[in-house]
């Protein structure tokens, strides 16, 4: 049965009697078609969705010379759908690599099929650290300062410079006030580990072992459970934010 990743759309909170009012009287109205097209074009008016507690961005796009109007879709979802569709292609990848080792005549094949495998792990953990790391640095508040190290430093200079390990054990639980590691050690020992594997991929460094130098990574792409390690990112996630990984087969959604 055919799975998924439900997208799901970045916003920010707010409250209509509170800190963050919306007042649409001094928005203009567009009352046809060319109306539409000079505001698409016109790079000083933006867009927005209000929600119930959120107001949503919309992307001003254009394609070709095609203006068009885009919900904002959180990337967080795009890069955690690679990951979760590629369980089922490493799955698969196993497989024939298996056929591969017990059929195979040449070493031409084996590496073919060893090949495949290695570029759907590849994608599978480079996708779901990058979805993780987005959302952590999603979670920073983009105007208050946050203390670190005994310093006081903003939300720009925690991307740039302060490592995943402290943004994730450290920066984020004081921010939301809960913690992942705290409450699920396991989950989170699989995360640390997607952090190390995922070095391990983006670096591809030489590791001298007679004369061969990749063999410690090839062997990690057979050992590792790649299923445990982004379902365990999921899990993570939707601790700090409910709800936002969904993923779901044709018929039901499963959260």
């Amino acid at each position: 049965m055919k799975k998924g990743t439900a997208i799901n759309y970045k916003g920010s909170l707010y409250n209509e009697d509170g800190d963050r009012p919306v007042n649409l009287e001094s928005v203009p109205k567009i009352k046809s078609q060319e109306e539409l097209q000079a505001a698409l074009a016109d790079e000083e008016i933006k867009f927005m969705h209000i929600g119930e507690d959120k107001i949503y961005g919309i992307n001003k796009l254009k394609y070709k010379e095609q203006y068009f109007l885009l919900l904002e879709p959180n990337p967080v979802t795009f890069y955690f759908s690679l990951a979760y569709d590629s369980i089922t292609q490493i799955k698969n990848a196993k497989r024939n690599l298996e056929k591969a080792l017990l059929l195979a005549e040449n070493d031409g094949q084996k590496a073919q099929a060893f090949s495949y495998l290695f570029r759907v792990a590849s994608v599978c953990i480079i996708f779901t650290f990058s979805a993780l790391e987005a959302f952590l640095n999603q979670c920073l508040p983009d105007y208050s300062l946050m203390e670190h190290k005994g310093k006081m430093i903003g939300k720009k200079r925690i991307e740039n410079s302060v490592r995943f390990n402290e943004k994730l054990n450290e920066i984020i639980p004081k921010i939301l006030n809960k913690n992942f590691a705290k409450n699920h050690s396991y989950e989170f020992e699989k995360i640390i580990n997607l952090k190390t594997l995922r070095d391990k991929f983006i670096h591809l460094k030489e590791v001298q072992d007679g004369f061969t130098s990749y063999n410690e990574i090839y062997q990690e792409v057979l050992n590792n459970d790649f299923e445990e390690i982004v379902m365990a990112t999921k899990k993570c996630i939707n601790f700090y934010c409910p709800d936002l990984i969904v993923n779901y087969n044709l018929k039901t959604q499963i959260k």
